[in-house]
């Protein structure tokens, strides 16, 4: 006979041998011992979780000549010809393959017939949401009243797309993924019956990849052992499924914890050696976090998860940053299908959890005295939330030395950051005049010179926000620096919308995070409304855009002239 694969071999042929599926197998049983049987059946669930499998026990337990209560023989001519598909009168149709109405108006006119070796003819319709709507149609009224020789039993993966009168006409089951836990049992089982020697975090990391579908995680047992040559280990795993072992994983977390940018890098790279896949890692890394999170909680690791090192990193880590990182992890997850450089993404989002966040306590305390004894507030239309995380990594300094004095504008954000409303509700206004002259202050250190190379390289910063975050880009593009010091850049923004949600502290980040990059040392964002800022000039009487100053101005003219020729340019004075 020739080789089989595991998932047929182990197909369940009893109720009690369906595992996960409780309300589904109960049920049932008490339907056939009460010999109340529906005439159709619609089974829904993720795939791989035993709709088929159910469908089949069922038709030999209501055609058994030997029933074992609800349970059917399997040794019967009837249970023996249905297991091996032989059974004329037990059809199984792939609705994919004849969802044609021709099709089901064949079938309505075989189901007249009597069953010739059973007791009822019964048909398995497997994934009969791709049955076209005439089809359906067609089924209609044999579905409702079929004859009482005959049972329909349905199976589909995407119930909604199914018609409500179909539906309403069947008993409907919905079969739910199967816990991690019986499906490691069954691999257990299925390792010691073939006598495979086998890791138990390699089952666990089979089970989890499954994502709770019972032939799925046969498959890839199969395909572990296959390339371990029957001894499955957990690094024999995690190579077939593309995945990480989880001793390398604690020691990026460990890597990230002490702020080790080059240790990171370095473990990456070596999975990229290796072939690995950037969202596979990520979401191996997403994974592990999680875990450490619940072992934080519960202070108790999960079955596949309790190695000592997995405990002790766990006890290093601390809630809010293990929180941090889900969030954030989730989020670069979520967008790596949008960007064209996974592997750029998913290095911004793992070095950003070095970026420890500082309390506004411990920041206030960081402002010089001279700046603390008489903070200015922030400028009308200034978010609040300003301080970027490389900003404040210099604040703390490097090797825990003395702090650099901070600018007028971040004594402003840390003054409005400690009266500002956690819940996003009404924000502490200062007086207007005290917020111009916050953006005056910072209007007397400005360096036009870096506001130019700044605009110049807007377009490159944009790619790289995009690169990290494409919501962030969206934002951000509403806006345009207008003022710039040595450390500080305003964006103006026409829209109220586009300048609070680029202070949003996920996105505000990634834009401070790239700029900071682009200019190679710290540099921290406010944003304020283009009004805002047109009022401002207007009051000081300082230049808006000292770029196009007149001198800029005729300078351009000439290059233009010198480049199409003066009979070709039209000079329009528009003052």
């Amino acid at each position: 006979m020739s080789y089989q694969a595991l998932y047929r071999t182990w197909r369940s042929q009893t109720f009690s041998d369906l595992i996960g599926q409780p309300h589904v197998t109960q049920t049932l049983r008490n339907a056939i011992l009460r010999d109340r049987v529906a005439h159709a059946y619609l089974f829904c669930g993720p795939r791989g979780t035993g709709k088929t499998s159910a469908a089949k026990i069922l038709a030999k337990a209501v055609n058994c000549l030997s029933p074992d209560g609800a349970e059917p023989c399997n040794a019967c001519t009837a249970c023996v010809s249905i297991t091996n598909g032989s059974n004329v009168d037990v059809e199984e149709i792939d609705a994919a393959s004849n969802r044609g109405v021709d099709e089901i108006r064949e079938l309505r006119d075989k189901v007249q017939y009597a069953p010739t070796s059973v007791r009822k003819k019964v048909y398995i319709v497997d994934e009969v949401h791709m049955l076209t709507t005439e089809a359906f149609n067609a089924l209609l009224k044999t579905l409702e009243e079929p004859p009482t020789h005959t049972l329909f039993i349905l199976a589909t993966t995407e119930p909604h797309k199914i018609p409500a009168t179909i539906v309403s006409r069947c008993q409907r089951f919905d079969f739910r993924r199967i816990e991690p836990e019986l499906i490691v049992s069954r691999l257990r089982a299925i390792c010691e019956s073939k006598q495979w020697t086998y890791d138990e975090e390699a089952l666990w990391r089979i089970a989890d990849a499954a994502d709770g579908g019972l032939r799925d995680a046969l498959g890839l047992l199969e395909q572990t052992a296959a390339f371990a040559e029957g001894k499955l280990t957990a690094a024999d795993a995690a190579h077939v499924m593309g995945g990480v072992q989880t001793s390398e994983l604690l020691s990026l977390v460990e890597h990230l914890l002490a702020a080790d940018a080059r240790a990171v890098i370095h473990q990456l790279m070596t999975w990229y050696a290796g072939g690995k896949d950037a969202s596979r890692m990520l979401h191996e890394v997403l994974q592990l976090v999680r875990d450490l999170f619940i072992v934080k909680l519960s202070l108790e690791a999960p079955a596949h998860r309790a190695e000592p090192k997995f405990q002790s990193v766990a006890q290093q880590c601390s809630e809010e940053w293990l929180l941090t990182a889900m969030q954030r992890l989730g989020d670069a997850y979520v967008q790596l299908r949008h960007v064209e450089q996974p592997r750029l993404a998913l290095e911004t989002a793992l070095l950003a959890l070095m970026q420890r966040p500082v309390s506004s306590v411990s920041e206030a305390q960081a402002v010089p005295r001279q700046a603390a004894a008489a903070p200015e507030p922030q400028p009308t239309g200034v978010s609040s939330a300003t301080v970027a995380p490389a900003a404040r990594r210099t604040e703390a300094g490097a090797d825990g030395g003395a702090t650099p004095p901070r600018t007028a504008g971040a004594v402003a954000a840390s003054v409005s950051r400690r009266t500002e409303p956690l819940n996003g509700g009404p924000r502490t206004r200062a007086p207007a005049k005290r917020k111009l002259q916050v953006l005056a202050s910072l209007h007397a250190q400005r360096d036009d010179t870096v506001l130019d190379q700044l605009r110049r390289d807007w377009e490159r910063i944009l790619q790289a926000v995009r690169a990290a975050r494409i919501t962030a880009h969206a934002w951000l593009t509403g806006g345009e620096p207008v003022l710039a010091t040595p450390d500080t850049v305003v964006l103006a923004f026409a829209s109220r919308i586009h300048r609070d949600a680029v202070m949003k502290p996920d996105e505000r980040g990634v834009i401070e995070d790239a700029i900071s990059a682009e200019r190679g040392h710290p540099i921290q964002v406010l944003a304020l409304l283009r009004a805002d800022w047109e009022a401002f000039v207007e009051a000081q009487g300082v230049p808006a855009e000292p770029s196009t100053a007149p001198d800029a101005g005729k300078q351009l003219v000439e290059q233009v002239i010198a480049l199409f020729g003066r009979e070709k340019v039209e000079i329009v004075d528009e003052e």
